[in-house]
């Protein structure tokens, strides 16, 4: 398995890396971009990549659930207070349009500073 892991490292590695061994002049440039007028995925493709990334989203979160919850029923402080205090930090990015996400970066700078105190005065984190 980590062999298979590190070869898929190391194609990806290599497609990032490499170059066109071929010198890319303007007027290539502009006759591929006249030649590659494509409208686009056709619809089964279009919903084959739905199903897919709907596929990889769901097998994602249910094992992030399941660790959580597994979590929860520990009684493991970052399950029990911290989760759901950044979930309350995170929703202004959803509740307000431009400056939410800016809203969100400071109420976990400030959280982050007050774990941090915390640590240092030698208290424990828990809540």
């Amino acid at each position: 398995m980590k062999n298979l892991l590190f070869i898929f490292i190391t194609l990806i590695t290599i497609a990032n890396v490499s170059y066109a061994s071929f010198p890319v002049v303007e007027s290539n440039a502009k006759i591929l971009a006249i030649e590659s007028e494509d409208d686009g995925p056709s619809l089964l493709e279009a919903i084959l990549m739905g199903v897919l990334v709907v596929s990889i989203l769901g097998f994602a979160a249910y094992f992030l659930f399941r660790a959580w919850w597994r979590a929860w029923q520990k009684k493991k402080w970052w399950a029990r207070k911290l989760l759901p205090l950044l979930l309350l930090i995170s929703l202004p990015t959803f509740l307000i349009p431009f400056i939410g996400p800016l809203i969100s970066i400071i109420l976990l700078i400030i959280l982050g500073i007050i774990m941090l105190i915390r640590k240092l005065m030698g208290k424990t984190i828990i809540w």
